[in-house]
């Protein structure tokens, strides 16, 4: 999923360079589609896959699955035209292989036309060559004409700086995200530390079972609360948290009518000291109680677009508990293609829960209603 960008005036290399921004990632050895809907202008989404190659540099044939099941989502989703990108330095970027993916790729995509154009891009630098290498079909060949960007004349180009494209800039000033390196960066950022900030860490002893779920729900609030910027506007991060405020955390977490009470905050003014809260207590629990605070992350970037966010969260909550439902119904969602806005019908269960509970929640920020 991505935020969409108006392609009618650019050119192959500004739409290229432009992936990075849409993913939030910079995009390694992979396969990439950037999908159009009714507007053959607009770019509505991307989806990313791994490109697994086997000893002779061919695809592995699972990944012809993989084709058909982003085919059904595209259809599903009245996704009119699809551009393929591939990402890949093990071959030269004319190499006959790419080619050949592309191919297969199209006729997985028959349904909606086919492939409009491929591209190869070795790495997502600025100043690296792509290629086009994959023509598009007449416009009469599918359900609409081809994106403008699938008709460009040029064969090859230069990419620009992928971290300094238009689409990286409003995404860090909608998100207040950079585009990270890569992947990894993601999954670096939910690394496991210790259970808490103190020196006497004593996490067995902390015992909150008999704590009631509308304190429990309080108690997580006011956390989040304290992680919103000072009046100067500086974002000193979640505060130090103890043994027993972790222990507290993670019980509240894990208490069903708690976690989908504060699902609501992913489209609140606490939106982003939430996100803060969520990936502090995911690094700092573990089993249940960290698949539960990955969930919560996952939702909140899931319902805000930020897929690519959302996915190695969600890894990360079935990693450490395979059975976590919410992270399950997620995943699957996720995969298939189903858009955040389908999530937004959950948040009137979040509200009814926490009034319920006696405890206020704020309002959703018009803009994050409305996305």
């Amino acid at each position: 999923m991505s935020a969409s960008i108006d392609s009618r005036s650019l050119s192959s290399s500004a739409l290229l360079t432009a992936v990075p921004g849409l993913l939030g990632f910079i995009p390694e050895r992979s396969f990439i589609l950037l999908a159009f809907g009714d507007d053959p202008r607009v770019v509505r989404t991307a989806m990313r896959h791994d490109l697994v190659l086997d000893e002779s540099g061919e695809m592995v044939p699972a990944l012809k699955s993989v084709f058909g099941d982003l085919a059904e989502v595209c259809v599903r989703n009245q996704i009119r035209a699809v551009v393929a990108v591939v990402a890949d330095d093990r071959h030269p970027a004319g190499d006959e292989r790419y080619r050949r993916i592309c191919a297969i790729a199209d006729r997985r995509f028959a349904e909606i036309g086919g492939i409009a154009a491929g591209f190869v891009v070795p790495e997502f630098a600025d100043g690296a060559r792509w290629q086009r290498i994959w023509d598009p079909r007449p416009p009469t060949a599918g359900p609409m004409s081809t994106p403008p960007i699938a008709r460009s004349a040029a064969p090859r180009g230069r990419l620009g700086n992928p971290h300094t494209s238009p689409t990286a800039v409003h995404q860090a000033v909608a998100t207040g995200r950079r585009v990270l390196a890569r992947r990894s960066d993601m999954v670096a950022m939910l690394a496991p530390l210790d259970h808490c900030a103190g020196d006497s860490c004593d996490a067995g002893r902390c015992e909150v079972d008999s704590a009631s779920d509308a304190g429990l729900l309080r108690g997580v609030v006011e956390h989040v609360i304290s992680t919103m910027p000072s009046p100067t506007g500086e974002v000193e991060g979640p505060r130090e948290l103890d043994c027993a405020t972790v222990t507290m955390l993670g019980t509240a977490l894990t208490r069903l009518p708690v976690r989908d009470a504060v699902l609501a905050l992913a489209v609140t003014d606490l939106r982003h000291a939430a996100e803060m809260l969520w990936r502090e207590l995911t690094r700092r629990l573990t089993g249940s109680q960290r698949a539960s605070a990955a969930t919560l992350l996952a939702h909140l970037h899931y319902i805000n677009g930020e897929g690519g966010y959302a996915g190695v969260a969600l890894d990360c909550a079935l990693a450490a508990d395979a059975g976590w439902s919410l992270a399950v119904l997620l995943d699957s969602a996720l995969r298939g293609g189903m858009p955040p806005r389908m999530l937004r019908a959950m948040l009137d269960d979040s509200y009814r829960i926490a009034h319920s509970l006696g405890v206020p929640m704020p309002a959703p920020t018009p803009e994050l209603e409305a996305g």
